[in-house]
C-alpha cells in the first residue's frame, strides 16, 4: 500500500486523488457513516471542510488498507459502529425532550471512529481522542452520548467503574454533565434498559449518576477542585480543554495515569479555539497533525483526532467557507443554512464593531488567534515563517539585548540578512537566559510561564541562571555572547541594547569588544515604531525565517501592538506575569540596524561601473590611466 507523506501539502484532495479507486472499495466493503463520510470528504464536494478534516478522513480511508500489516494490530468493526448508531437514536434532543437525537454525518464518523476501531483484543484502540470544532455545532452532545454509551453499554455488566466529566471549572462541568444526565433519565425508562437500570438501582442525579447495587457512578470534576488523582475512569471527557491554564496540566495526568491498564480506557478532550495557544491541547493538536500527515508513522495510533477549523484567519470575512469550523452547516437544507449563516454574519459584524472579532474568531470559527485582539504577529504569520534549519555560521549579524533580572527573561535576538533568490531576507533567532528568583523554583517558573525551560536547555535554546539566588548571572551572559560569537565566526554588525537595563553590558564590550559596534535604543514607541512595523511586515510577506522554537514563537504570540496619540507603535504585553515578549524585544532591538542592511547591500556579482554614466566611466578611466 503506498504511504503519503502530506508535510507541507495544502491541497490534501488533489494529493490523494490517485487513490479514489482504492478507496472506493473500502467504501463497497464497509458501506458505513464514517467510511462515506470520509470518502465523500476526499472524493466529492459534497461538504466544505478544511485541511484537519481532510487528513482525518484520509487517515480513516488509509488505515482501513493497513489493517493486515504486522505493525497495525487494529481492524474496523462495523457492528460496534451499529451499536453507537443506534444507540444515538435512542437519546432525547436536550433542547426538545420529546424528539430523539439523530446525529449529522461529521458526528456519526466522530463517533463511529473512536468506537469502531478496535484492538486485536476487542479494546478500544482510540484511548485518546481529541475533538474541536466551532461552537454550537454539538460538541457537548458527542461528549454526552459517548458518555452514557460507556455507562449503559460498554460497562454494563461490570462494578465499582469509575465514569468523569471534567472541565477546568465547575460551571462548564456542570454543563456537560447537565447534558449526561437528561439523556440517562431518558434511557433509564427505556424497556431495553428498564430491568437492567431496575436490577441495578441505577438514579440519575443532579450531581451524579449512579447504580447503588453495581456501584458504576458518573461523577462531576474540576482541575480548580482537584481529586483526579483517586478515581481508574473507565471514560473521562474534559470539556472546554482548550482554556486549562499550564500550571493545572498536572490534573491531566492524574487523570490518564488512573486509567491505565483499563481495556476500553478512553480520554475525550473537547473544545473550542482559545486565544493562548500555548496551551497543551494545541500542542497536542500540532504533533498530532505531524503525525498524520507523515503516513508511515505509527507513533499515535491510538490518538484520535478531528479539528473542524479554518484554514486561514482571512476566511473570517468568506463565510462560504465557514463549513469548515461549522460542519453542520453542511448537512442542513438551504432554508435553515441560509438562517444559520445569517446569524453567524451578524454575529462577525456586532462584534466587530464592538472590538470583540477576536471572541468570534476563536468560538464561531475555531482558529486559534490573537490577531484580532491586536496582535502583533498572527499564529498563521508565525508559522509559515518556520524552517527546518539555518547555517549562520560566518554571517553578518545584528544583535539585540532585552536584559532582566528576577522574573523577566534576558534575551539575545539575533537578525542575519541574507539573499535568497534575487530576495531579501532575515533569519531571526534568539537565545534566553532564564531567572527564578520571584517564582522561587525553576519548578514554579515553568508552571508560570507555561514552558519547560530545562528540556529548551537541553536542546540549546536557552540557559537556566546559575546564580543559586535565582537572578540573572551577569558573567553567565556575557561569556556565552563571547563565545557564540567566535565559535560561529560571525560578523557583528551592531549590538542594540537599552542602556537602562543593558548598561552592564555596554561597559563591559566597550572595555573588551570594542570593535563591535553598539547602539544604544531607547524603549520608546517613536524609536522602536519603524523597525517594529518593518519587521511584522517582513513575516506578513513571507521574508523572515524562524526555527521551531518555542521560546521564540511565544515571544511573538504574546506580543500586542501599542500606538501612542502620534500613531507611533511598540510592542508589549497583555498579561505581566506570564506572557514574555523578551525575544521579541530583543529581536526588534536588532532590527533597528537590520532593517537598513540591504539599503548598501552588494551581492557578489555587483559590478560597480554598472551605476557609472557614460560620462562618467570615461572620467574615471582618464584619471587611472592618463
Amino acid at each position: 500500500m503506498q504511504t503519503f507523506n502530506l508535510v507541507g501539502v495544502t491541497d490534501i484532495k488533489s494529493a490523494v486523488k490517485p487513490e479514489k479507486r482504492r478507496y472506493k472499495r473500502y467504501l463497497d466493503k464497509y458501506n458505513d457513516p464514517a467510511t462515506q463520510y470520509a470518502f465523500d470528504v476526499l472524493f466529492t464536494s459534497k461538504y466544505v471542510t478544511g485541511r484537519d478534516a481532510q487528513l482525518a478522513c484520509f487517515r480513516h480511508l488509509q488505515d482501513l488498507g493497513r489493517q493486515r500489516n504486522s505493525d497495525f494490530p487494529y481492524h474496523y468493526d462495523t457492528d460496534y459502529v451499529t451499536m453507537i448508531e443506534n444507540f444515538t437514536r435512542m437519546l432525547p434532543n436536550p433542547d426538545n425532550f420529546k424528539v430523539n437525537l439523530k446525529p449529522y454525518i461529521n458526528q456519526s464518523f466522530v463517533l463511529d471512529s473512536v468506537l469502531g476501531w478496535r484492538t486485536e483484543e476487542n479494546g478500544t484502540r482510540f484511548t485518546t481522542v481529541n475533538f474541536s470544532e466551532a461552537r454550537r455545532q454539538g460538541k457537548t452532545f458527542i461528549a454526552s452520548m459517548l458518555m452514557n454509551f460507556y455507562y449503559f453499554m460498554v460497562a454494563a455488566e461490570a462494578t465499582s467503574q469509575d465514569f468523569l466529566v471534567a472541565s477546568y471549572d465547575s460551571e462548564h462541568a456542570t454543563k456537560l454533565f447537565n447534558d449526561v444526565s437528561i439523556q440517562a433519565k431518558k434511557l433509564i425508562k427505556l424497556p431495553e434498559f428498564r430491568e437492567w437500570a431496575k436490577e441495578n438501582d441505577v438514579d440519575a442525579q443532579t450531581q451524579q449518576v449512579i447504580g447503588r447495587i453495581n456501584k458504576n457512578t458518573i461523577r462531576k470534576g474540576t482541575s480548580e477542585g482537584g481529586g483526579f488523582d483517586s478515581f481508574h475512569n473507565v471514560i473521562a471527557i474534559y470539556d472546554e480543554i482548550g482554556n486549562l491554564k499550564p500550571d493545572k496540566n498536572e490534573t491531566l495526568r492524574q487523570i490518564t495515569s488512573g486509567q491505565n491498564g483499563i481495556k476500553n480506557r478512553m480520554f475525550v478532550k473537547i473544545s473550542t479555539a482559545y486565544p493562548n495557544a500555548k496551551v497543551k491541547f494545541k500542542k497536542d493538536q500540532d504533533l498530532m497533525r505531524k503525525i498524520i500527515e507523515q503516513d508511515s508513522l505509527r507513533e499515535a495510533d491510538d490518538t484520535f483526532q478531528m479539528i473542524y477549523s479554518q484554514d486561514s484567519e482571512n476566511e473570517v470575512f468568506e463565510p462560504d467557507t465557514w463549513g469548515k469550523s461549522n460542519p453542520n452547516l453542511n448537512e442542513v437544507n438551504e432554508v435553515d443554512y441560509k438562517s444559520a449563516l445569517t446569524s453567524l454574519i451578524k454575529d462577525r459584524d456586532d462584534a466587530d464593531r464592538s472590538g470583540e472579532l477576536a471572541t468570534f474568531v476563536n468560538k464561531s470559527l475555531n482558529i486559534w488567534s490573537r490577531k484580532f485582539q491586536n496582535s502583533y504577529l498572527s499564529l498563521e504569520n508565525i508559522q509559515k515563517n518556520i524552517i527546518d534549519d539555518f547555517d549562520i555560521y560566518g554571517r553578518d549579524v545584528y544583535i539585540g539585548f532585552d536584559g532582566s533580572q528576577s522574573n523577566d527573561n534576558t534575551s539575545f535576538g539575533f537578525v542575519f540578512p541574507y539573499r535568497e533568490v534575487n530576495s531579501d531576507k532575515y533569519f531571526c533567532k534568539q537565545f534566553s537566559f532564564i531567572p527564578f528568583a520571584q517564582a522561587k523554583t525553576i519548578e514554579a517558573k515553568e508552571k508560570q510561564d507555561g514552558l519547560n525551560y530545562r528540556e529548551l536547555e537541553k536542546q540549546g535554546l536557552c540557559e537556566i541562571t546559575r546564580s543559586p539566588e535565582g537572578t540573572i548571572d551577569k558573567d553567565q551572559v556575557y561569556h556565552w555572547l563571547e563565545k557564540f560569537i567566535a565559535d560561529n565566526d560571525l560578523k557583528v554588525k551592531m549590538i542594540a541594547l537599552d542602556p537602562n537595563l543593558s548598561d552592564w553590558l555596554l561597559k563591559r564590550i566597550e572595555n573588551y569588544h570594542d570593535e563591535w559596534p553598539v547602539s544604544t535604543v531607547r524603549p520608546t514607541s517613536q524609536v522602536l515604531s519603524n523597525p517594529t512595523k518593518d519587521l511584522q511586515a517582513q513575516f506578513i510577506n513571507g521574508n523572515a525565517a524562524i526555527l521551531n522554537d518555542p521560546l521564540l514563537i511565544d515571544g511573538f504570540t504574546n506580543a500586542v501592538l501599542i500606538e501612542d496619540r502620534g500613531g507611533a507603535v511598540k510592542i508589549d504585553r497583555l498579561n505581566r506575569t506570564s506572557d514574555h515578549i523578551d525575544t521579541s524585544d530583543a529581536l526588534v532591538n536588532a532590527h533597528t540596524g537590520a532593517q537598513f542592511y540591504f539599503e548598501d547591500f552588494k551581492g557578489d556579482d555587483y559590478n560597480p561601473f554598472n551605476d557609472l554614466s557614460r560620462d562618467e566611466k570615461k572620467d574615471y578611466f582618464k584619471r587611472m590611466f592618463g
